[in-house]
């Protein structure tokens, strides 16, 4: 029997420097704890959904992380599930602060992408508020 091989993309990794990280996660849960008390909006609109009218995989982030840090989970699911993740990966950053970098298959990048712009496009199609 033939052994299966995948290409050479799928095999692929990346290997991501969690230092740098921990600095964007303590920035994106502090801002998201004081992003509702401020009176103006904190984030430039999404480039290509203003000029295409289009979502792109991340529409949606600021308000669904900003609503998973403030608990309401149900929201931040419907505005970009992968938010409550980047909730969750910001925090496990935090508690896991000595493992300084992490090795992950670009195949998961790119699926987890593509189904975060599949959510946004069935959104856009059916007539969901985005």
């Amino acid at each position: 029997m033939a052994a299966i091989s995948l290409p050479e993309s799928f095999s692929d990794r990346t290997t991501l420097d969690l230092r740098a990280l921990r600095g964007v996660g303590v920035a994106m849960l502090s801002m998201a704890i004081v992003r509702p008390m401020l009176p103006f909006e904190v984030v430039p609109p999404c480039p290509l959904r203003t000029l295409t009218g289009i979502p792109c995989p991340l529409c949606g982030m600021t308000r669904g992380v900003t609503a998973a840090v403030h608990a309401e989970f149900g929201r931040a699911l419907f505005l970009n599930p992968a938010s409550i993740l980047a909730v969750a990966a910001a925090v496990l950053l935090l508690i896991a602060w000595r493992t300084k970098r992490v090795t992950i298959p670009v195949w998961v990048i790119v699926l987890v992408l593509a189904l975060m712009w599949s959510w946004q496009l069935f959104k856009y199609a059916t007539g969901r508020p985005l």
